[in-house]
């Protein structure tokens, strides 16, 4: 990078990463596994997941109420997410705390309970938050086109909080089998961005983390060529309907990565993509329309997102073939990758001003790649995608139409995608 950065790797296989930023005032701190709901076993669907809740709920000498209040006494607070291929925890605090606070994250990270009686009251914790999503489209949604692209069968397609069902049938020595598998030294990155001293930031660290067992890499099932499948869950009192269209597009450590980036920018990134400007801007057809991009380690998706009132669903896919269409025929214009190039840029340095964005750019680089790769040699790759690069990107995502889709809405916006879909596939 182009400020200084340290990296450890620990005999356990733990890597720690650092980097100091002298003038700030703060200090980033992320921890990641690198496993997620695609590593479970079929009988553990939504495991990873209770397992991150369940980190929360204290160790040996710290109960969840001393973790939070220790925590948030320092002037902090504490994050922890699930995704498909990792888990993160993440806090940032005042740069001086910063001893304090890793006491108590390797704590709950290296020394979680699991007590049967937190496990029973954090199942109903969860099972609110499954009637939650089946309450609120947009996630919901997420669920179903993960579902239609990959199968139910196949971890991918399977959604990270698991059932009812399946949650109930956990006990405190599954999730203990499973947390010693997924949080091992050899599936564990540290992150520090702040103002910090790399050397006591590594002597703390080691202090903590040296006898961790090493155990081995996380393995999952390797994705498939996504399926041309389509979900529906009919919501008769929703006014609208919630729409997602899923393409194939690549892994993320394909060399076309970057052109399939502003592809998604130009496509529906931002305000003035071209299904912004056309559904919303021009016709109002919709309120929200977004793509966005899914990376793994062996596949990739780009996704369209819509919300909208039913009676508009046929004009708005109609538009959408329409926009792929003229794309796939004519390609994008010199103006539109130059300015999609200076969007994607400006955000990347804009973001990287600060401890927390630093700190997740350094943890998910070592996490996903294995090294600490340059934003700037990033930025210089972006700068130098070609139309050319973006046209082989358009045509190898869009033809043929072979995608999956999702829908949450009445019973006539499913009628009115899947005729849609009979007529262009």
């Amino acid at each position: 990078m182009s400020s200084p950065h340290h990296i450890l790797l620990l005999e356990n296989g733990v890597r720690l990463v650092t980097l100091p930023m002298t003038h700030m005032e703060s200090v980033a701190v992320g921890l990641w596994t690198d496993a997620g709901s695609r590593h479970e076993m079929p009988q553990e669907h939504g495991m990873a997941h209770l397992v991150e809740h369940m980190l929360f709920k204290g160790t040996p000498t710290r109960s969840a109420v001393q973790i939070s209040r220790e925590i948030e006494g320092l002037g902090s607070s504490i994050d922890g997410y699930t995704v498909e291929d990792h888990t993160a925890y993440q806090t940032k605090a005042p740069a001086e705390q910063f001893e304090k606070l890793f006491d108590v994250l390797a704590d709950f990270y290296l020394r979680p309970v699991m007590d049967p009686a937190d496990l029973e009251s954090e199942k109903q914790v969860i099972h609110e938050e499954i009637a939650m999503v089946q309450d609120q489209p947009a996630q919901l949604l997420e669920d179903l086109i993960s579902e239609a692209t990959w199968g139910e069968n196949h971890p991918l397609g399977r959604s990270i909080t698991g059932t009812d069902s399946s949650l109930d049938a956990f006990q405190r020595d599954d999730l203990l089998a499973f947390y010693r598998r997924a949080y091992s030294g050899e599936n564990t990155v540290i992150s520090v961005a702040g103002n910090v001293d790399p050397k006591k930031i590594e002597r703390i660290v080691s202090g903590h983390f040296s006898n961790h067992p090493a155990g081995n890499p996380t393995s999952f099932a390797s994705a498939f060529d996504p399926l041309p499948d389509h979900r529906f869950v009919e919501a008769e009192d929703q006014e609208q309907a919630h729409l997602a269209l899923s393409f194939e597009a690549v892994h993320r450590h394909d060399p076309t990565r970057y052109a399939v980036k502003l592809l998604n920018v130009i496509l529906g990134e931002n305000m003035s993509s071209r299904l912004f400007q056309e559904l919303r801007e021009e016709r109002a057809l919709c309120y929200e329309v977004q793509t966005d991009l899914v990376s793994f380690d062996d596949a990739g998706l780009l996704q369209i997102f819509l919300a909208l009132s039913p009676e508009n669903l046929d004009e708005a896919l109609q538009s959408i073939a329409k926009i792929i269409s003229q794309l796939v025929k004519k390609g994008i214009s010199e103006a539109e990758l130059e300015n999609a190039k200076s969007y994607v840029i400006g955000q990347s340095r804009i973001a990287l001003e600060n401890t927390a964005s630093n700190m997740m750019w350094a943890g998910e680089c070592i996490l996903f790649f294995d090294e600490l790769k340059d934003p700037e040699a990033v930025h210089e790759e972006v700068a130098a995608v070609t139309r050319t690069q973006i046209q082989e990107s358009i045509e190898r995502i869009f033809d043929p139409l072979a995608f999956s889709s999702a829908v949450v809405g009445p019973i006539e916006s499913d009628q009115t995608l899947r005729s849609w879909r009979s007529s262009i596939v």
